[in-house]
């Protein structure tokens, strides 16, 4: 009787642990939606407007692109950003030196997002004033245009606070918004936007 009692634990606690490990194995290979990298899952794009450099090079040119939106805002942040650093839409060229990645970003309860991007973005830079505020601020306009609850930018290089990018824009504190050198797709250039009051 007892030896019959003992059996039919054993299938019972056999088959529970069957049961479980297939469940467990189920789980481990199912597809990664995105949640496990922090980066969420992408849902239908969205409209959203990023910041190029005009034909002449005197401003920035705002241009609707589909972005997919992720699961969460620092998933949209993200794919904004990487968005951003992608090859412009000719005939406008990109504010980022070639090579220019986004290696991270996350947000703070603050409203700031912090950006690190990768050393090509001072490398690789042309060293112009202007060149340099199109740089920065097309980042910092595209995220807080684009995600609500960013208000402000601080711009990392490869995990660290810089002062600068290139020797001119103060880079020490988060930027907000600002659209003083954004123009008109194929305005007038009688008035260039001016390098002063970065």
């Amino acid at each position: 009787m007892v030896g019959a009692t003992v059996a039919a634990v054993t299938v019972v606690i056999g088959l529970v642990a069957f049961f479980l490990l297939r469940s467990w194995e189920g789980a481990r290979n199912a597809p990664d939606t995105g949640a496990a990298t922090g980066r969420g899952a992408a849902t239908a794009p969205a409209s959203v407007t990023l910041f190029y450099v005009a034909e002449d090079g005197m401003g920035l040119v705002g241009y609707e692109r589909g972005v997919p939106r992720g699961a969460d805002t620092t998933a949209t942040a993200r794919a904004i950003a990487e968005q951003q650093l992608a090859e412009a839409p000719h005939p406008l060229m990109s504010p980022f030196p070639e090579g220019t990645r986004l290696r991270s970003i996350y947000l703070a309860g603050d409203g700031t997002a912090f950006v690190d991007l990768s050393r090509e973005v001072t490398i690789a830079h042309s060293g112009g004033s202007l060149d340099e505020l199109f740089t920065v601020y097309a980042i910092v306009n595209a995220l807080t245009t684009n995600v609500a609850g960013i208000n402000a930018v601080q711009i990392m290089i490869e995990g660290q606070e810089v002062d600068t990018l290139a020797g001119h824009v103060d880079l020490r504190q988060p930027l907000e918004p600002n659209t003083k050198w954004v123009v008109e797709p194929g305005g007038d250039d009688d008035d260039p936007p001016s390098e002063a009051g970065a």
